[in-house]
């Protein structure tokens, strides 16, 4: 049976789909490199919600960095060996208010006391997120317009499509709890083989408590969500132990197994993605390139062939590698 890795991104505006399509392929090439595998084929298709609520993508050719449009974050390979940069009084101050309000936002004690004030800080910092749990209309002329069922759509007709094929489904940020809400409520009709998340917010109290209230969990186990029984092999959720969103990995904690017995295996990793010399441990483009990511990539393509065309082939492609090298 063929293969594909479907990815499905977070939160905000983004650049156009091919744009963005392509760099979380070179994510990709550049972690399997890292592992010894830069000639390694896979299938991939980017589910790109973006235009549900940004109907103007950011604009790679934008220099005004007060702009909207303007593309801060862009795809580039990882500098190694970079020297640490030393940061300004503005940079400090800025990552202390940071901090200070990601001890609001995350806080299980705040959102258990004080919700409204939790929904306040998520509408103003995380409006996509907001619109997505408030069930927002994106299309007053429309029925059927929930932003959420509109979201939700674009990565089912992606899983849809591609049922012929065995998926890894790779959801980064936001995009865990899309991926989270297809599964579970479609678990008859499509399947995936793994479900790989990255920067997951799942576990995050107020986002645990929506889906539990939308889903209506039993009330004897009114503490945990269920694995979707559609996940056939295993779910994976990495974490970077800077990223605040993804704080809460200890997902296999909250999620019950599936009829497969499978739960989430959570793990912390290093992100090192940055941009104009600021770290975001948060960015999928370094999550994507993690040697653990491209081990649990290859582990997924190289599934059910031949080990011993799979030995030959790894073989066969690091001596590929190096053969410019040789004079």
């Amino acid at each position: 049976m063929d293969k594909i890795i479907i990815g499905v991104h977070g939160l905000g505006n983004k650049p156009p789909k091919i744009l963005l399509e392509e760099w979380w392929r070179l994510s990709i090439v550049e972690g399997l490199r890292k592992i010894e595998l830069p000639f390694t084929k896979f299938n991939f298709d980017l589910v790109y919600w973006a235009d549900t609520l940004h109907p103007v993508p950011l604009d790679p050719a934008e220099t005004d960095k007060d702009s909207e449009l303007y593309l801060g974050e862009r795809y580039e390979p990882a500098i190694e060996n970079k020297k640490v940069k030393e940061k300004t009084f503005r940079e400090k101050a800025i990552n202390y208010i940071k901090k200070q309000r990601d001890k609001i936002l995350f806080s299980e004690i705040m959102h258990a006391n004080f919700p409204s004030f939790t929904d306040l800080i998520i509408k103003y910092f995380f409006n996509d997120l907001n619109i997505y749990l408030t069930h927002y209309c994106v299309d007053e002329d429309k029925c059927n317009c929930l932003a959420q069922d509109v979201i939700k759509d674009k990565l089912y007709d992606v899983l849809k499509k591609h049922q012929d094929k065995e998926i890894l489904l790779i959801a980064h940020s936001m995009g865990s709890i899309v991926a989270y809400d297809v599964l579970i409520q479609h678990e008859k009709e499509i399947k995936v083989d793994s479900l790989l998340t990255i920067g997951s917010p799942l576990g995050v109290p107020f986002i645990l408590d929506k889906l539990k209230s939308d889903l209506s969990v039993d009330p004897i186990d009114d503490k945990k969500l269920r694995t979707p029984d559609n996940i056939l092999h295993e779910w994976i959720n990495y974490a970077d132990p800077e990223d605040k969103v993804a704080q809460h990995v200890t997902l296999n904690e909250l999620f019950t197994p599936n009829s497969n017995n499978i739960s989430p295996a959570c793990d912390l990793i290093y992100n090192d993605y940055e941009s104009e010399g600021i770290k975001n441990p948060h960015k999928s483009f370094g999550y994507l390139r993690a040697c653990e990511v491209a081990e649990v990539i290859d582990k997924f393509l190289c599934r059910g062939k031949s080990k011993v065309m799979v030995w030959f082939t790894k073989k066969f492609n690091k001596l590929r590698d190096k053969l410019p090298a040789i004079k």
